[in-house]
Order: C-alpha cells, then structure tokens, then sequence
C-alpha cells in the first residue's frame, strides 16, 4: 500500500490545483458552471492522451469522523472518448458512511464483492487535460433481514466544475480522478422522486495513477 501521507499531500495538490483551474475557466466562460467542452476533434485528441490502461489506487478517508485514508490499488482503463472503468473498485468502503441503526446493511453491503464503475467522460480543457467524470450506479443484489434486497450506490455527477478527472505527464501521479458518493437506496422505487438515503454524509473517492 502507497504511503498514506504522499497520498495526503497529493490530494491537497490535486484539490488546489481543480479550484485554480475553475476558477479561471468561470472567468472566461458561460457554459455548463463555467465551462465549455471542447469540440469533437479537441476531444479526440485529449482523450488519445490517456487512452488504455492505468495501473493506481483508489483512496478514501475510513470514516466520517477520521482523518485517516485507505487505498486499493485498481486497474483503469480508458476505453473511449466518453467511457472509463475503473475495475476492482472497492465495495466495502462504500458502506462505512452508512447511517446509523443499519448494522445488517452495512454488514450485507461490505461482503458484495469488488466491482467495475463505469464513468461517462466529457472533455472542457486539452493542456493538462481536464474532463468530466460522472459514475453510473452500482447495483447489488444482498440479503439481510431474512430477505433479499436491491441495494443501490449512487454517486454525484453533472458538476464538471469540482468533481473531476484530470491528466498531467508532468505530474507524479499523471492521471488523477475525483468522485464522491452520495446515496445508498435500497428497494428504490423509480416513481418516487426522494426515495430514502442510508448514507449519513457524502464521501470522496479519489483515483490515483501509478
């Protein structure tokens, strides 16, 4: 496992260096929270820079109430201009935010194994490369209560400006990718527009390349 404490320092840069990044891109531009895509050929090239595989981690804090990180290692790959799995993305830390009172959840939900997240990607800057990176949800079939249950991981996209991917060749870590996790359903019901949450707080999970 990484040194925790590189981790640390590499995600303040990565945090500082996004915020910079928005900030002059708000100055500049109108479109989608301050940012304007790059055209179809602007695309192709940023994404020609970090095609294929990737062999890093993915970090997250181990509590709402700690300061301290864990990390897997994982394997991306970039697959097209607008798609890349990350496989082997870690499912039990994906429960350590769980509200409180849902024990047998929280237990069903850290045995699931390790899966492939699918991110939709979308590029807005071409040197460094900077994109979209929004999860599609991960869907788990678990049993507790004597029952069996649909339990469902989503995360927050749409907000290109603060969750994000960015490539530097320069950078130690040259892919690097932001995510966070915003809601556990269980036995969601489409029609319903605010189906009930069991996460108690948003958590952050961050992609670092090797």
């Amino acid at each position: 496992m990484k040194s925790l404490k590189i981790i640390t320092l590499q995600l303040a840069a990565l945090l500082c260096v996004g915020c910079m990044l928005t900030s002059c891109l708000d100055d500049d531009d109108d479109d989608n929270n301050g940012l304007k895509y790059l055209t179809k050929t602007e695309q192709q090239q940023a994404f020609s820079k970090i095609a294929g595989y990737h062999k890093g981690y993915i970090c997250w804090a181990t509590s709402p109430s700690s300061a301290k990180l864990d990390s897997a290692e994982v394997t991306l790959n970039a697959a097209s201009d607008s798609t890349i799995y990350i496989y082997n993305f870690p499912t039990k830390p994906l429960a350590a935010y769980m509200m409180e009172g849902q024990q047998e959840l929280k237990d069903s939900l850290e045995k699931q194994k390790d899966v492939t997240l699918t991110l939709y990607t979308r590029y807005y800057h071409l040197s460094p490369v900077y994109f979209q990176a929004d999860p599609y949800n991960l869907s788990y079939n678990v049993t507790f209560g004597g029952k069996s249950h649909k339990v469902e991981v989503a995360f927050y996209s749409g907000m290109p400006s603060y969750l994000y991917g960015v490539y530097n060749s320069s950078a130690t870590n040259k892919l690097q990718i932001l995510l966070c996790e915003a809601a556990i359903w269980v036995d969601r019901d489409l029609s319903n527009a605010n189906p009930t949450n069991y996460l108690s707080s948003t958590h952050t999970f961050y992609f670092l390349s090797k």
